[in-house]
């Protein structure tokens, strides 16, 4: 009888794909043994936006400062909800009337695509992936609906996971080609930004 998992144990999980992992495949190497190198350096003056060890709100921050220059380059306005409650910025054009489009950004030092089902509930929601926010001349930005990204989690077969057929989340750190391929369409450019918001608007 298999031993019940823990919540902390099955979340952790939920977070990792491993549906093409492979049971013992390093086992023998293990066995032979291991060995650590340390390296001179100095710790603290490493780059605090550093995968290795990145902090998760200067990573936010970096992120959320990458896409509001972008935005605002290509003529948006831009507002900061006071409270996060699911939308991180709300863009808006008030030159000819006035609309708004709330955005979930998702920002990343690495090149890492998620999505969570909560979102579905915000009428019009923008997710905004912000890859590569330590340094900013690699910055990339896919900007898709939420039916874009599930579109996307379909062709990848992320949506027949049990991660997020019973909890409505999938998360991978590192796009592959194939995943980067599939972005590829949604990627924002200057030029871009304001025939994609809206034409979704």
């Amino acid at each position: 009888m298999k031993t019940q998992m823990s919540k902390s144990e099955l979340e952790l999980r939920s977070q990792f794909d491993f549906s093409k992992a492979v049971r013992g495949k390093f086992h023998e190497r293990y066995k032979k043994g291991n060995n650590v190198t340390f390296l001179d350096g100095e710790p603290d003056l490493d780059d605090p936006l550093d995968s290795e060890k990145q902090d998760s709100q200067l990573v936010e921050i970096a992120g959320k400062h990458l896409l509001i220059s972008r935005l605002v380059a290509a003529g948006f306005e831009v507002a900061e909800p006071l409270r996060d409650n699911g939308i991180d910025l709300i863009v808006y054009r008030g030159d000819n009337g006035f609309t708004a489009w709330p955005i979930q950004m998702k920002a990343s030092t690495q090149e890492s695509f998620s999505l969570d089902s909560k979102y579905q509930k915000v009428p019009n929601i923008l997710i905004a992936y912000v890859w590569n926010v330590n340094t900013s001349e690699r910055g990339d930005i896919y900007l898709l609906t939420f039916n874009d990204a599930v579109k996307v989690m379909e062709i990848k077969g992320y949506a027949e996971t049990d991660s997020w057929k019973k909890k409505g989340y999938y998360f991978v750190r590192n796009a592959g080609t194939e995943l980067k391929s599939l972005l590829k369409q949604y990627g924002m450019t200057t030029e871009q930004w304001r025939e994609k918001i809206q034409a979704i608007g």
